[in-house]
């Protein structure tokens, strides 16, 4: 991308990335799907993309879910609390042997925490992610179960207006 004749690199984040860069399933259709189009532009950038100035950022869950043309493209990897034994697999292979031992560590990361491996880092880094304001988190924490569940907190539910809403919803 050139802004008044200069380069101007861009990086494009991708949150939650396995909806936009799904991994091909195996049949094939004459007539592309939205999910085949959307995973063929990213999987263009991932491949052609830095030659323009233009980066990708993907963020997942579930690795072994990715299309496996950008994952082959990407050259460090943040990898937080991973403990769905595929995307170990996964993950084991996109990483050099010498760091191997270390992603034994990630199904008990803690929160917020994170290996840092690839060309960004010389050796593989564990990093805590700072921590952000209550006033700008997004409204996403996990529900607290078991507070509920053994009565340390009481949580009154309308069933009936949770009803409505669903039925609505549908």
């Amino acid at each position: 991308m050139k802004l008044n004749k200069q380069s101007l690199p861009t990086v494009l984040i991708l949150e939650e990335a396995h909806t936009f860069v799904a991994k091909k399933t195996s049949q094939v259709e004459e007539i592309p799907t939205p999910t085949d189009m959307c995973r063929g532009i990213f999987e263009r950038i991932a491949r052609e993309g830095r030659k323009f100035g233009l980066g990708l950022v993907l963020s997942s869950q579930r690795p072994s879910e990715l299309s496996e043309t950008v994952l082959s493209q990407c050259n460090s990897f943040l990898l937080h609390r991973i403990t769905n034994d595929r995307d170990q697999q996964l993950i084991s292979r996109l990483v050099p042997e010498s760091a191997r031992g270390l992603l034994r560590e990630l199904p008990s990361l803690p929160t917020r925490n994170c290996v840092l491996l690839g060309i960004t880092s010389r050796v593989p880094v564990l990093v805590e992610v700072k921590s952000l304001d209550e006033n700008q988190r997004p409204i996403s924490d996990d529900p607290d179960f078991w507070s509920v569940w053994t009565k340390k907190q009481s949580r009154e539910i309308d069933w009936s207006k949770v009803v409505k809403e669903w039925v609505r919803a549908s």
